[in-house]
């Protein structure tokens, strides 16, 4: 017997999409001022900060399609849902941030060993312009981190974790400006690696997260679910017990020994172990198989 889980998706999906909407027409916001301050500072690393920007409003597009596709009910390709499309979207922001730690780690090194100093021209108002870019991305990051945990969304979270990267990349920003204005353009190259290092923890934490929901790890220890299916009269034993998915999608089959009497109680008994589990680990669609002891 199989009850579903998926109830509230299309509504979990419309709130997560206005959040990427309003996040996307933010991060277009932050791509142009930095197009324009590159521009007026001539600055090359400003420009490749805007284009590292530019990839955050390109992600949050993908984004945007992933979670309609996500929301598509089960089909005969996909019985399961479409769920998981969600993750893959998580996934693919921390390859994103992958890429950047390299990027980033890579040029750190160039410029350290680089005998020939570094000449930027920045003044006031471009200096203004990239710190109003952080107070705007540190917005964003608190925003979708804050509706992603509401949501429970592991797409946002990753997003948001990307966000807040780039306002220590913004930062680092900053820091090579003042410092290669000084004469001390080693300094720089040290807070772009200390940037590196950060981008990559972040990149770690989501696929952490991620890839164990891509390949069907056990999202919860079937020592627990056995606990409480025992806990109902009647249960004999469980066994054969599988779970995927993330909290709020998750997926739990089992197989459920009872006395032959009381198999006729079946319908009774599955009401009442799923009742319990949802009780202890939230929703989830539930596959229940009874057998009679020997």
């Amino acid at each position: 017997m199989q009850t579903n889980g998926l109830n509230n998706q299309k509504d979990y999906s419309k709130r997560v999409e206005r959040v990427l909407l309003v996040i996307l027409l933010l991060n277009i916001l932050v791509m142009i001022i930095k197009l324009i301050a590159g521009w007026l500072s001539s600055s090359l690393t400003i420009i490749v900060d805007t284009i590292h920007s530019t990839i955050d409003a390109a992600n949050n597009v993908v984004g945007v399609l992933i979670i309609r596709y996500a929301s598509a009910p089960p089909d005969k390709e996909h019985p399961y849902g479409h769920a998981k499309f969600e993750t893959l979207g998580a996934f693919f922001i921390a390859s994103f941030l992958a890429v950047t730690c390299f990027e980033i780690g890579s040029h750190a090194l160039k410029q350290f060993f680089n005998q020939q100093p570094t000449i930027l021209n920045i003044n006031k108002l471009t200096f203004l312009m990239i710190v109003l870019t952080i107070v705007i991305n540190f917005i964003v990051a608190s925003y979708e981190a804050k509706q992603g945990k509401i949501l429970n969304s592991p797409l946002l979270m990753a997003d948001a974790s990307h966000t807040m990267s780039d306002i220590y990349v913004s930062l680092s920003v900053l820091t090579s400006l003042f410092f290669s204005y000084l004469g001390y353009e080693k300094v720089d190259s040290f807070f772009a690696l200390v940037v590196t290092g950060f981008i990559a923890y972040q990149s770690y934490q989501i696929f952490r997260q991620t890839i164990p929901i891509l390949v069907d790890a056990a999202s919860l220890d079937s020592s627990e679910i056995e606990s409480v299916a025992l806990a109902v009269s009647g249960v004999k034993a469980c066994n054969n017990i599988r779970s995927r998915g993330k909290a709020g999608d998750l997926f739990v089959e089992m197989v459920v020994l009872v006395t032959p009497d009381t198999l006729t109680q079946a319908h009774f008994l599955t009401e009442q172990i799923e009742s319990k589990l949802r009780e202890k680990f939230g929703q989830m669609a539930i596959t229940i198989h009874f057998e009679p002891t020997k």
